[in-house]
């Protein structure tokens, strides 16, 4: 671990090895994951495009509902008391498998009704099999290391399933078929699960368990942090799906490709706010040292998103034909009205590591209601007015809501920029 002192525009030594470690490996993933796109935009005409962006959408929602909450708890509960990660780490994946199981049975029905009732929009058997990936992801063990601290062997695991997929897509050209894409990402995702789970020779053995969380203090901790992390996802799956049923797969598409151009940007943040997680972890009794490194935090991500967003700005309209090709160029057009919803969230992600390191899970679900909330309010007002940069700015409204409520809900005494609080 480098020593924490300041090194330079006041980052510390810590701060730097966290950008270097997580945020440069989420990073790299956001490259990888942004050339498999291109791959697949290449070999998919719009249409089809678009149904595999509604069908990705069901299955983002659908992962986040089979998580529900525990991977985060895990990563929480280990980092406060390593001596108990192997509790954890059975626990949280036999509730994961459970629910995941009941998510794909129930979504699979549901993208089943979708595409035979809403003007045929969508593929239900291409849903359904792409559902399947919760069974892998629920196995998945690449939170221990970082739990543990062990940020380098954490971050190397983040690479496993983008780089294979990638080297799949290369290696077995689609060929105009998305089920055997979704099969190529299934495979992906089972070669990740199976590359983390040497990692549980990590966890110390430990007899005494009086100290840990039972069966119904896990699910009652994740309840609030699965309502922020599902919250989360509709913004980035519910529009989608809307859109596709408002203007068809093709327009779909174009608005899939757009939103993925910054969801690739917020990997840098994704990072830094796990390594929060487990940092405000261990801070969570001294208020002062968590509010600090709160704000610290703030600071870091505030200029991440001003310097990403610019980038992506100036650049994207000349990037994204060049990349997707020409008949996928109207993507360009809807970076702007997603921009407002990329800055506002590198903030909200970090609140939200911060109220559950505090464990004020019953305040982060009350918050995640109110997002919600302002989500449906400018969807409604989107399909009303009809047009796709009205449902890019719906996602930004509903962000700016959840940010507001977070930060109203955050207990005051752990808020940074106090008492001359300085990181």
């Amino acid at each position: 671990m480098i020593a924490g002192r300041p090194v330079g525009f006041r980052l510390s030594g810590e701060a730097i090895e966290r950008i270097v470690t997580m945020g440069g490996s989420r990073a790299l993933v956001a490259g990888l994951g942004f050339l498999a796109t291109i791959l697949i935009a290449r070999a998919l005409p719009p249409a089809l495009l678009g149904l595999w962006s509604m069908a990705l959408a069901v299955q983002g929602l659908a992962l986040h509902l089979g998580e529900a909450g525990l991977r985060s708890v895990a990563t929480a509960e280990t980092a406060r008391t390593p001596d108990l990660a192997r509790y954890y780490v059975c626990r949280s994946v036999a509730l994961r498998l459970v629910i995941s199981t009941a998510v794909i049975a129930l979504a699979s029905a549901a993208a089943w009704l979708w595409s035979s009732t809403v003007g045929g929009t969508g593929d239900w058997r291409l849903t359904a099999l792409l559902l399947t990936s919760l069974w892998p992801i629920a196995l998945q063990l690449d939170w221990l290391p970082l739990a543990l601290g062990r940020n380098r062997l954490a971050a190397g695991l983040l690479l496993v399933r983008p780089t294979a997929f990638f080297i799949l897509l290369l290696a077995l050209p689609i060929a105009d078929d998305p089920m055997w894409l979704a099969s190529l990402f299934l495979g992906a995702w089972w070669l990740a699960a199976v590359v983390s789970w040497p990692c549980l020779r990590l966890a110390p053995r430990a007899v005494e368990r009086s100290a840990a969380l039972g069966w119904p203090s896990l699910l009652r901790s994740a309840l609030p942090i699965a309502a922020g992390t599902i919250a989360s996802q509709a913004m980035l799956s519910v529009d989608i799906l809307l859109v596709g049923a408002r203007f068809g797969a093709e327009d779909a598409a174009f608005y899939f490709l757009a939103s993925a151009v910054l969801v690739a940007g917020l990997v840098v943040v994704n990072g830094l706010g796990q390594t929060a997680l487990a940092r405000m972890g261990a801070r969570a009794a001294d208020p002062l040292a968590f509010g600090t490194a709160l704000g610290a935090d703030l600071r870091l991500v505030a200029g991440i998103a001003a310097v990403v967003a610019v980038t992506a700005l100036g650049l994207a309209p000349f990037l994204l034909p060049l990349a997707f090709g020409p008949a996928y160029a109207p993507a360009a057009g809807l970076l702007l009205g997603f921009l407002p919803w990329f800055v506002l969230a590198h903030a909200t992600i970090i609140l939200q590591a911060a109220m559950t390191a505090a464990r004020a899970g019953d305040r982060l679900l009350r918050a995640n209601l109110w997002t919600v909330s302002g989500l449906a309010v400018g969807l409604t007002l989107a399909w009303q007015i009809e047009a796709l940069w009205a449902f890019a700015l719906a996602r930004g409204f509903a962000e700016f809501v959840r940010l507001l409520a977070v930060w109203q809900y955050l207990p005051k005494e752990l808020r940074p920029f106090r008492n001359g609080r300085r990181a």
